[in-house]
């Protein structure tokens, strides 16, 4: 099963602190060890593109309405949906520890499309 995490935090949140940083990569190279980390890397401003009422309109990030961000992504190769709230869980607690005060939300999203080809 595959799953994607998204970081989410208030826009006015600032740059992580070092510690939380070196943790989360200690974190991601175990991952990486582990063979369940395929791919992760922070997020930056994007754009929106939308279809509205028949009008298609894009906007370029930040967004100054955004209640929050997504700071960074990570996508994972896991046994079972108990694996991925687990992965999610840590991340959450890296952030409580090591970024108190922060509020954060980890998103732990199922990939639903076709199936890799690589992977059977």
């Amino acid at each position: 099963m595959r799953y994607m995490m998204l970081v989410k935090m208030a826009p006015e949140a600032g740059p992580p602190p070092v510690a939380l940083m070196e943790a989360v990569e200690a974190e991601i190279k175990q991952q990486h060890a582990d063979g369940i980390l395929l791919d992760a890397d922070g997020l930056g401003p994007g754009l929106e593109i939308r279809l509205t009422a028949g009008e298609v309109t894009h906007v370029d990030g930040p967004f100054a309405e955004a209640k929050e961000v997504a700071g960074g992504f990570s996508l994972f190769e896991v046994r079972s949906h108990e694996e991925a709230a687990e992965i999610g869980r840590r991340m959450v607690r890296f952030h409580e520890e090591l970024w108190p005060g922060q509020d954060v939300a980890v998103e732990m999203r199922p990939l639903v499309g076709p199936p890799d080809p690589a992977a059977e």
